[in-house]
């Protein structure tokens, strides 16, 4: 009889814990991690984070993603490579920059850029910034 109580008890346990996971919709819990963070991004500006993925959604692991800042006496810029998921994270350029300044470029060898979604919080200050590219393979010519 306990053990029947010890198991009705695990599967009342797993069932709990499965149905208090966050939904991972779009990044929906990773957004939710960088608003933890948002107080702490006034020395190091306005993270940006995304996905590059292909027309059909499937994510493109190792893509390289450049955040530069257009208005920037240097030329500002930063590069790192999406994770493989597609997705990256580039912390804030300078508190100094605007985000509107701000181009993302992502490329991968064998693909071509073919859009982009760029979604800003308006309501927050220091909000992060989505921008998520769309890479096409590049046709091969026989």
């Amino acid at each position: 009889m306990s053990k029947m109580i010890l198991s009705v008890a695990g599967i009342a346990l797993a069932v709990s814990t499965f149905a208090a996971l966050p939904a991972l919709a779009n990044g929906g819990d990773f957004f939710n991690e960088l608003s933890e963070s948002w107080g702490a991004n006034t020395d190091t500006g306005v993270p940006y984070f995304g996905w590059v993925r292909d027309a059909r959604g499937k994510p493109i692991a190792r893509a390289i993603v450049t955040a530069t800042v257009t208005n920037g006496a240097d030329g500002q810029s930063v590069t790192i490579i999406s994770d493989n998921l597609g997705h990256y994270k580039i912390p804030g350029l300078g508190k100094d920059v605007n985000p509107k300044n701000v181009v993302i470029d992502c490329a991968k060898a064998g693909y071509r850029a073919v859009g982009q979604d760029r979604r800003v919080l308006r309501t927050l200050p220091k909000a992060p910034v989505e921008v998520s590219c769309k890479l096409a393979p590049i046709a091969t010519t026989s």
